[in-house]
C-alpha cells in the first residue's frame, strides 16, 4: 500500500465510535474512508463489494461480532483487520501476541496512525491474507474464555442477501456442487464454510456427520429408514430426506440407539 492511496472501511455499532475514527482518518492525506457499517451482516456486504485495503473492525457487536465477520471472509483478496476493542488490559495480551493489531477504545490519533503503518507493512509482504486469517482465529481461540465452544449463529445467503441463521434451528448442512448449504424450515441458504470446518466448529452432541456430504441436527431428525446393503434415508422436520451412508451409519446406531 507505500505510495498509494490506503482504502479504510470502518465497523462499529456505536455511532459516535464511528464518527471518532472518520474525524481522525480526515487528517491523513493518504488515507481514504471508503464507508462505514453498524453491524456483521453489513460489514461483510460491504467488504465484498467494495474491496478495503484495512478494516477497522469493532470486536463486541450485537448479532455478528468481529471474529464472526472475519470468519465469513474468503476470496484471493482478504483486507487486513485491525480490531477496535473496549477488552480489559488483561485480554488485550491476547491481542499483543498476534502479529493482527488492535485499537484500545477510546481511539487515539497516534496509536491509529502505528496500526495502520504496520498495515501498510503487513500488505507489502507475500501470503499476509492467509496468515492474517490465521493469527486471527488463534486470537479468538485465545479468547474463548468470553466466547461459546461452538457456533451459535451462521450467516446464510439467498438472493443476495446475507441472514444470521441460529445454529439450533438449522437442520442439516449439504454439499451440492462443491458449495455448501443449510437446510432450515424456510428452505436452504449457502453458507461460506466448509463441510469439514463445520464439523470442528458446531457442537457435536447436536451435530453429525452422516455421509461425506451431509451434517445433520440430531433434534430436527424425524424419522430413521434403515437401507439393505446397511446405510439409512432420514427424514428431517422440514421434510427433507438426507442419506446416511454405511460409513457413518454405526457411529450413528450407537448415539441415537436405533
Amino acid at each position: 500500500m507505500t505510495g498509494r492511496i490506503t482504502r479504510v472501511l470502518i465497523v462499529d455499532d456505536e455511532r459516535a465510535s464511528r464518527r471518532r475514527l472518520t474525524k481522525l482518518l480526515a487528517g491523513m492525506p493518504d488515507i481514504e474512508v471508503i464507508g462505514e457499517a453498524e453491524n456483521g451482516i453489513a460489514a461483510v456486504e460491504m467488504i465484498e463489494r467494495e474491496n478495503p485495503d484495512v478494516v477497522l473492525l469493532d470486536v463486541q457487536m450485537p448479532g455478528l461480532d468481529g471474529f464472526e465477520v472475519v470468519s465469513e471472509l474468503r476470496g484471493p483478496r482478504v483486507p487486513l483487520i485491525i480490531f477496535v476493542t473496549a477488552y480489559d488490559q488483561y485480554a488485550l495480551k491476547a491481542f499483543e501476541l498476534s502479529a493482527v493489531d488492535y485499537l484500545l477504545k477510546p481511539v487515539e490519533v497516534e496509536r491509529l496512525e502505528k496500526a495502520l503503518a504496520k498495515a501498510r507493512q503487513l500488505n507489502a509482504l507475500p501470503s499476509t491474507a492467509d496468515l492474517a486469517l490465521e493469527q486471527i482465529h488463534s486470537l479468538a481461540a485465545a479468547l474463548g474464555k468470553d466466547r461459546p465452544a461452538y457456533l451459535q449463529r451462521v450467516v446464510g445467503r439467498r438472493s443476495n442477501k446475507l441472514q444470521i441463521i441460529p445454529a439450533d434451528t438449522i437442520q442439516a448442512f449439504v454439499t451440492d456442487r462443491e458449495l455448501v448449504f443449510a437446510i432450515t424450515a424456510e428452505g436452504r441458504l449457502l453458507v461460506n464454510h466448509t463441510l469439514k470446518e463445520l464439523e470442528t466448529r458446531l457442537d457435536p452432541e447436536n451435530f453429525v456427520r452422516v455421509h461425506k456430504g451431509t451434517i445433520v441436527n440430531l433434534a430436527r431428525v424425524v424419522e430413521i429408514e434403515p437401507m439393505f446393503k446397511g446405510g439409512a434415508v432420514a427424514r428431517l422436520q422440514c421434510g427433507s430426506h438426507v442419506d446416511i451412508s454405511r460409513r457413518y451409519a454405526v457411529s450413528l446406531r450407537e448415539k441415537m440407539r436405533w
